[in-house]
């Protein structure tokens, strides 16, 4: 590819939104590794607490902010809409700030880290809208501008601290990477209008975040059901194939926040929905398949790549499957909800969560066996498409739901599984 075709495709296109979501969590991976490797190991693990506890206080809202802000294109458009959106986040961000900082001072981390904690927890929940910025900056022709802002932080400032020791100026600085597109909307607005939009964006938001929420809730309940049953080793190469699903999940989300931006500007949901569900429909097939390629490098030795099929004793055929459903479920549920499915789908998730979390707890043997790690929590995200009821989106729904359950029955049937 020529390298004026790669800008472009970066500046105008899904692409470089993906790019420019999945940087930030590129450059916290380099960031801990020079960490570790400059620092002792109490100081990566004082970086992973600083983040862990971070993010907490947003959990319940994270995940719905993108969508909500990429529906709002036209609002977007205008100097006033931009620093109304701003202005809201920002509010937003301070509540999230002053909930941990309460929290970590009077029962957490107290101190210095407690401020580092809720600093952490504001900038995660301004990188949280990321997805559904990018697209914007594009429009505006200051993607590359917004591009440099992110890398001054990190690996600029992330690197010098972690090569100087410092997870607490890690932190910080990768905080400040991700949540730099939200930071560049800041303008002066009126307070009032902020806090009701805020208002608004939080009410809207929550069903989503629930929605996304009760995959992630069954995980750790798989994980140590894995543990007791496969051990460590094999339970170690699932998580690590199972970091690409989520990437690759980012990945889905970024283009969907691009193709709602692109389709939304005209015409209600009914009309936006299909055309931007056909555009982000191409990316997500080229995902799949680097998730099946990658697949195949983990479970069939090659003979001329070495280490691979490595983790054939711990792959399951369902894998396959469960790659893509993260990135198709998500999607779907999150992007491509209307109004109606808005109120079905949280109550839809959470009854799926609570069954699924019933198997694992009740009848650990056949889900570990055949769906390993992160298969229960990629079933939840199937079992959820069934309460996607918005008219013009209900078809996709339920074709997604038939052809992840027979790709799942074939999966079954080819017999492959974990043995213990």
């Amino acid at each position: 590819m020529k390298l004026s075709s790669l800008l472009r495709a970066l500046m105008h296109g899904g692409t470089g939104v993906a790019f420019a979501v999945l940087l930030p969590r590129a450059l916290s991976l380099a960031a801990q590794w020079v960490l570790a490797l400059s620092s002792q190991p109490a100081a990566l693990a004082a970086l992973a607490n600083y983040m862990s506890r971070g993010v907490v206080a947003v959990a319940l809202v994270h995940a719905g902010l993108a969508p909500i802000l990429a529906r709002r294109t036209r609002a977007l458009s205008t100097k006033a809409g931009r620093a109304l959106a701003g202005g809201a986040l920002a509010m937003i961000a301070a509540v999230a700030f002053s909930i941990t900082l309460t929290h970590e001072l009077a029962l957490g981390l107290g101190g210095a880290a407690g401020l580092i904690t809720a600093f952490f927890s504001g900038c995660s929940l301004l990188a949280a809208a990321s997805p559904s910025l990018w697209p914007l900056f594009q429009r505006e022709g200051r993607y590359l501008q917004s591009l440099a802002v992110l890398l001054v932080f990190s690996p600029g400032a992330s690197m010098l601290a972690a090569l100087a020791g410092l997870p607490g100026g890690v932190a910080t600085a990768l905080g400040l990477a991700s949540a730099s597109p939200a930071l560049l909307l800041l303008r002066p607005t009126r307070l009032r209008r902020a806090a009701r939009y805020a208002v608004l964006i939080v009410r809207r938001a929550f069903p989503y975040s629930i929605a996304t929420f009760s995959t992630v809730v069954v995980y750790p309940i798989s994980l140590s059901v894995n543990l007791k049953y496969i051990g460590e080793h094999r339970v170690g190469q699932q998580v690590l194939y199972w970091s690409f699903a989520v990437a690759f999940s980012s990945a889905s989300q970024a283009f969907a926040a691009r193709g709602v931006s692109g389709a939304s500007g005209s015409g209600d949901e009914a009309t936006w929905q299909p055309r931007a569900l056909r555009a982000w429909l191409p990316a997500g097939l080229a995902l799949w398949a680097i998730g099946a390629v990658i697949y195949a490098l983990f479970a069939i030795p090659i003979p001329w790549i070495p280490h691979t099929g490595a983790a054939r004793d711990a792959m399951t055929a369902t894998m396959l499957v469960s790659v893509a459903g993260p990135l198709i479920t998500d999607t779907l549920c999150v992007y491509f909800s209307g109004p109606r499915s808005r109120r079905a789908l949280p109550i839809g998730s959470v009854l799926s969560s609570a069954c699924v979390a019933g198997g694992l707890l009740l009848a650990p043997e056949l889900l570990v066996r055949h769906f390993g790690v992160f298969g229960p929590s990629a079933l939840v995200g199937v079992a959820r498409l069934a309460f996607v009821i918005d008219a013009s989106m209900r078809r996709y729904a339920l074709g997604a739901m038939f052809l992840l359950i027979a790709a799942y029955a074939a999966a079954l049937a080819l017999g492959q599984s974990v043995s213990f």
